[in-house]
């Protein structure tokens, strides 16, 4: 009887517990729903954030420390009501929060979308090493995780990372389309609302990079595009109106630009907020307006920026705003009020653009030279270089010919008023001598104070004459610099593109040498040769920018067999063509401390000289060796021999034979000698050359 009685407890206090359980767990699913239902509306109504982060603090009070699902959910909801609201720091905390959650419950997928958002929001923080290391995260699992259902996310993020921080444009919109053709296929058969949305954004924000690259009407086909996938977001519509009206702007089209223009106001007054297109928008009307002389509108445009500036309170656009009210007084010609927006605008604009800043500092020293601020024109003009070394090369090269122009025809009219200045004072000399021959002592006088003036005129143009030879002299480094990186680029491609175009030349003159299966191997192979070929040309592009103001090494932890398999992949059509194979001994986990860039051209040069140098159906070898002094990595090829003493010959520029580059060896000597490695050639047999790069030994 009694044990009946315990058995009746025990059951009662297990389905109590249980009861409990189950009504926990609803609870917390359905503010988890209802966190997902107001996202799934969000419209751009500030209420709709405070309630979203209401929701996700109810839910997380509730929810316990290990139901790390849940967790994770209302952090990121918490996140994107706090990002919504512009409230990067608590957005930061939130997204941190996530991110921890998904890898206490090892979710893999889930964990990419706080890193996504990470990156942007460590960026709007001045966090450029944490958005870096978060982007890192993100590219590891994107590569190692193919497979992955939200890839299209992961590189629409990696893509803002590359647009926003790096200002690798040209990787930032490969990755924006690859994201945008991953989600392509789930957009044409879902009803979600979201899954469209999402899609839109992404097209939009390949629409943004044809507009930094003034590809207006590029950019105008994508907008289009997004049209049908935006719905009722008014948060989207003012963006995609705000990126019309740039579009526009840019073609000159002002009646098209002023209806989007138009539109944007319409959409943001059913919303009042902190919309930065009102600013951006703004902003680009003054310019057409300034433009066609219409000022009193252009700084009209301009004054409603400002309001807008101050809603927003975000230094980005009270920078933007400061240099527009700049420009503006800077062409109705009051350089006093220019020079103080353009001041004032500066230290943010270096932060935040530095294409912005670049064309700043070139207005700012303009100005100041107009002013008569010779001294602080020419400090500001070498700030002005050192920026726009930074970016694109041709825009470069326009803005240092137009500024080295305007620095010279400035400083050369300071140099004619002095000598008129000092011809009238000689006049001045003789009338005084002729006329007042009796007053000798006042001429004496001023003859002394003639004398002291065109000595301070004299140092203040020696001293002029000076600060303009540093410019020419970091100029002239430059172009050395320019010269030398061409010649790397041209020298690595020119083999891999001549093999290319022979293979091509092949099939356009003599197709019937090829059967059907000799052609698709061959097209394969072209394919996958130029594959090669665009991402080596794209790595040497994107390095030789960061080389531009001079040859600089990044020493960091490298993968030898990964960087030697991607050179003898460059030039497999090289060795195709002539029956050659290659043996990778190198292990796969072999790690060195070097510059990857600088040693990559290294590899390439000397595998180029291996294939020239080998026989028909010849060997070429790869090594590795690691020893407690030095660690060596070699390669072997066939044919004639080459020695130390040859290639000794060759840099010293005393010979070019043997069928090598010279040119393709003193790149290789320079290089070796900036990363601290050694190279040498030896013939450990009859018709064998082996090239040693060593580490560690110079």
């Amino acid at each position: 009887m009694k044990f009946n009685i315990l058995l009746i407890t025990f059951l009662l206090f297990f389905k109590i517990c249980s009861a409990q359980s189950n009504t926990h767990q609803q609870q917390l699913e359905k503010i988890k729903k209802e966190c997902e239902s107001i996202q799934a509306a969000f419209s751009g109504n500030p209420g709709s954030f405070e309630e979203l982060v209401k929701k996700a603090n109810e839910g997380l009070a509730l929810s316990k420390e290990d139901e790390h699902e849940y967790r994770f959910a209302f952090h990121m909801a918490a996140g994107s009501g706090y990002y919504y609201q512009q409230n990067f720091e608590k957005t930061k905390d939130e997204f941190e929060k996530a991110y921890r959650e998904a890898e206490k419950a090892k979710l893999l997928e889930k964990s990419t979308k706080p890193l996504g958002h990470l990156v942007s929001v460590y960026f709007y923080l001045g966090q450029t090493d944490k958005a870096d290391e978060a982007a890192r995260k993100l590219k590891q699992i994107a590569d190692a995780n193919p497979s992955l259902p939200n890839l299209s996310d992961i590189y629409y993020n990696l893509g803002m990372y590359n647009q926003q921080q790096k200002m690798y444009f040209s990787i930032a919109l490969g990755h924006f389309l690859k994201s945008a053709e991953l989600q392509k296929a789930s957009v044409d058969t879902s009803t979600t609302h979201k899954t469209k949305l999402d899609y839109g954004l992404k097209l939009m924000m390949v629409s943004e990079i044809y507009l930094y690259l003034k590809q207006p009407e590029k950019a105008l086909e994508y907008l289009k595009m997004t049209e049908p996938y935006l719905g009722q977001s008014s948060v989207v519509h003012i963006a995609v109106y705000g990126k019309y009206v740039r579009s526009y702007v840019l073609l000159d089209n002002r009646a098209e630009a002023l209806k989007y223009y138009n539109k944007l106001f319409e959409t943001a007054k059913k919303i009042p907020g902190k919309w930065s297109e009102l600013v951006s928008s703004n902003l680009k009307m003054s310019e057409m307006e300034i433009k066609h002389k219409n000022y009193p509108q252009a700084k009209s445009y301009i004054d409603k920026a400002n309001k807008q500036a101050l809603i927003d309170n975000k230094p980005i656009m009270t920078t933007s705003v400061n240099l527009a009210y700049g420009d503006y007084y800077k062409e109705i010609g009051q350089p006093e009020k220019a020079v103080s927006y353009y001041r004032n605008s500066a230290k943010a604009s270096a932060q935040f653009n530095k294409e912005q800043y670049a064309e700043l500092l070139k207005s700012l020293t303009e100005i100041e030279i107009t002013l008569g601020e010779t001294k602080q024109a020419a400090a500001t003009y070498k700030q002005y270089i050192a920026v726009a070394d930074s970016l694109n090369q041709e825009k470069i090269a326009l803005n240092i010919a137009e500024m080295e122009a305007v620095f010279q025809n400035k400083s050369k009219q300071v140099q004619i008023n002095d000598q008129q200045t000092e011809l009238d004072f000689n006049k001045k000399q003789k009338l005084w001598l002729a006329g007042a021959a009796g007053l000798l002592g006042l001429v004496v006088l001023l003859l002394v104070v003639i004398y002291r003036n065109k000595r301070k005129a004299a140092d203040s143009l020696d001293t002029k004459n000076k600060e303009l030879e540093k410019v020419v002299f970091a100029l002239n480094e430059a172009n050395q610099t320019k010269a030398k990186l061409f010649s790397i680029i041209s020298h690595d491609l020119r083999s891999p593109i001549s093999q290319v175009y022979q293979f091509l030349k092949l099939q356009q003159l003599n197709p019937k040498l090829l059967n059907e299966t000799q052609r698709s191997e061959l097209s394969e192979k072209i394919q996958t040769a130029t594959g090669t070929l665009l991402e080596t040309m794209e790595d040497l592009l994107l390095w030789s920018k960061t080389q531009m103001n001079q040859f600089t090494t990044d020493i960091q932890p490298t993968e030898l067999f990964q960087l030697t398999n991607q050179c003898i992949a460059l030039l497999k059509l090289n060795m195709d063509a002539r029956n050659i194979r290659t043996n990778n001994f190198i292990p796969e986990k072999s790690i060195i401390q070097t510059d990857p860039s600088y040693l990559q051209t290294i590899v390439r040069n000397l595998l180029q000289n291996a294939v020239k140098a080998s026989e028909e159906g010849g060997l070429i070898t790869l090594g590795f060796t690691s020893e407690p002094d030095r660690q060596t990595l070699w390669i072997e090829n066939s044919g004639p021999p080459f020695t130390q003493e040859a290639y000794r010959n060759i840099i010293s520029q005393k010979n070019n034979g043997q069928g090598l580059s010279g040119l393709g060896l003193r790149l290789i000597d320079e290089l070796s000698e900036k990363t601290g490695l050694k190279i040498a050639f030896e013939n450990p047999g009859e018709n064998l050359t082996r090239a040693l790069i060593v580490f560690g030994e110079r």
